[in-house]
């Protein structure tokens, strides 16, 4: 039995990706029991240079970022929910920063596909129960690359390739896959690093216990400067320290994929 995965290491950088997400789709509906249509979403009657707007009219904008969505949970169980977490965070922190509500959108959907490369790293890397070894981690910060090379592939979705490919870079430069330095990482990709982390050191992790919000923005602020944005870094505090925060981020976070992705 054929994973629709399996082979699109190779395939992504020579092939239109939506074309190769319809054939795997199809290929695999045989066995929709077992890969649960794991692109059913893939607006098959579109062509692939679509527009924006003309996938926002029939309802499969939404739809396919909901399924990528729900394909990087399936992809990694243990860190299921880790997306709409980031998003909402995401999007509380954009909004700290003064950005209009065509721009938080945009954040939004760039920070629940930040993982999405994720589909494409072997299984047995993701839910490995202990240290990765230096190949499995090479593999695994290939995410970055694989996430950036799939939006870039989906024109409606491309605006969000910068951040797949970009959120694991660091303001000092000593970041990957490229080393960007400073303001050359996009915005989007230094929200999203931040609120990334934040969750990261929170939530319990095969490899890390969770700790607390307040040793979480302790971390990240002995980084300011160095792996994060300061201005961004100065954007949790006032958040972390409101009354009710959690609430109100986990709140957010369970209505992400439901808010409207497109004006």
């Amino acid at each position: 039995m054929t994973n629709p995965l399996s082979n699109l290491r190779s395939e992504i950088a020579q092939s239109n990706l939506i074309s190769v997400l319809q054939q795997r789709s199809a290929a695999s509906a045989s066995t929709a029991t077992t890969h649960a249509h794991w692109m059913r979403a893939e607006p098959r009657d579109l062509p692939s240079t679509a527009s924006g707007r003309d996938l926002t009219t029939v309802g499969a904008l939404s739809a396919l970022v909901s399924e990528l969505v729900d394909s990087i949970d399936r992809a990694d169980p243990s860190q299921a929910g880790h997306a709409v977490r980031v998003a909402a965070l995401s999007t509380m922190l954009g909004s700290s920063i003064g950005m209009g509500v065509k721009e938080l959108r945009a954040l939004r959907v760039s920070a629940l596909l930040h993982d999405v490369g994720k589909i494409l790293v072997p299984t047995e890397i993701l839910s490995k129960n202990g240290p990765l070894t230096a190949s499995e981690t090479s593999e695994m910060r290939r995410h970055v690359v694989y996430g950036g090379a799939i939006l870039s592939r989906i024109p409606v979705l491309a605006f969000a390739a910068s951040t797949a490919r970009w959120h694991h870079e660091r303001w000092d430069g000593l970041g990957y896959p490229d080393r960007l330095v400073g303001h050359a990482i996009p915005l989007y990709a230094r929200i999203v690093a931040v609120a990334d982390a934040l969750d990261a050191m929170t939530s319990v992790r095969a490899y890390s216990a969770a700790v607390s919000l307040e040793a979480a923005f302790e971390e990240l602020e002995s980084e300011s400067g160095a792996q994060f944005d300061p201005l961004i870094v100065s954007a949790v505090g006032p958040l972390v320290g409101a009354s009710g925060f959690q609430d109100s981020w986990v709140s957010l976070a369970n209505h992400m994929e439901s808010m409207p992705i497109a004006a």
